[in-house]
């Protein structure tokens, strides 16, 4: 099975950095997310990257094009016709990573229809994904689910974290005042899409290559109007990258050894 990550957005600027980078390449520890993301899914067998890129795509082809130089430990002769030498192997040998340009100013729709001949026509089934979300749902779950309800597009549905302080308005009066994501509310069968997304072929057939084709507003709208979107919820770990503080918030994990998103919860 093949994933699509959609990693061509504007990109993002972090605390103290004056330039703006795809928020793929954002690191988490020492590998970027998109690294972190791929992995999750490797951890289930899936390998078959298609990496849909767009703003600052350059970078993220450079990492993938030079990989072997950027995770191995090397030795560089500097008077030597093989300059390079390897001393170690990395573990991700088995992965196949194609990576399509879908344009700056494309939108999600479009960028997963510029990458459709990519998926070969024998594959009925094929996972589409955000390069910035880290989660440690168990991918094999969402795909048995996506089978057996035998609709067009599965969409892995979380509940993000609150934040400090965030109010709960009902009818433009607050309700309630949330000083931690920790805290226990009652909530809402309310879903936001959390990405792991598992398609049929059928799909296609609701996109268009055009920019403003959008996933998530235009097609899944459609999807709905036609029964063929369903929800596969998930109340487990699950974080996006937005700002400075989910930054800190995933590097704090990385430093206490917390990294639930590369742990196999089958």
């Amino acid at each position: 099975m093949k994933v699509i990550i959609l990693c061509g957005g504007r990109g993002i600027r972090l605390a103290g950095d004056s330039t703006y980078i795809p928020k793929a390449m954002v690191k988490i520890g020492h590998r970027p997310i998109i690294w972190h993301v791929m992995k999750r899914f490797a951890s289930y067998g899936i390998t078959d990257f298609i990496l849909a890129l767009g703003y600052k795509g350059e970078l993220i082809r450079d990492y993938f094009m030079k990989y072997d130089y950027y995770v191995n430990d090397i030795s560089v002769s500097l008077n030597s016709e093989n300059p390079v030498q390897k001393l170690t192997s990395h573990q991700e040998t088995d992965w196949n990573v194609t990576m399509v340009d879908t344009g700056d100013n494309s939108l999600t729709g479009a960028r997963i229809a510029r990458c459709k001949q990519y998926i070969d026509r024998s594959e009925e089934t094929f996972m589409v994904s955000y390069a910035d979300c880290l989660t440690d749902v168990n991918i094999e779950k969402v795909i048995k689910f996506h089978k057996k309800i035998g609709k067009i597009a599965t969409i892995t549905g979380v509940r993000p974290p609150y934040r400090e302080g965030e109010l709960l308005v009902k009818k433009n009066v607050a309700t309630s005042l949330y000083f931690s994501h920790k805290s226990k509310m009652k909530t809402e069968d309310r879903y936001i899409n959390g990405g792991y997304m598992v398609f049929d072929r059928k799909i296609f057939n609701y996109l268009t290559p055009f920019n403003e084709c959008k996933l998530e507003s235009d097609v899944f709208q459609k999807l709905i109007d036609n029964k063929q979107l369903v929800v596969f919820p998930y109340l487990g770990f699950w974080r996006w990258l937005d700002t400075d503080r989910d930054f800190d918030y995933f590097n704090g994990l990385v430093e206490k050894n917390q990294l639930y998103w590369l742990q196999n919860n089958s």
